[in-house]
């Protein structure tokens, strides 16, 4: 089941369905840092390669819940 959150809301351990070039991943949060535009946040895939990106706070987050 995935439910939509809002980015300031994200926390490590998360698993957070990302748009990627190549289609959707799913990226279990590994960092999460709150800087002053927004959310900078890193987290790997089940393959175990590591993805970083940001979003600005307010903006919303699909995240996977089981």
């Amino acid at each position: 089941m995935t439910i939509d959150v809002l980015a300031e809301d994200l926390k490590p351990g998360d698993l957070l369905e990302l748009s990627t070039e190549l289609g959707t991943e799913v990226l279990r949060l590994t960092h999460v840092e709150r800087r002053t535009q927004g959310i900078k946040f890193m987290g790997r895939n089940c393959q175990g390669f590591l993805y970083s990106s940001g979003m600005r706070y307010g903006q919303r987050a699909r995240c996977v819940r089981p």
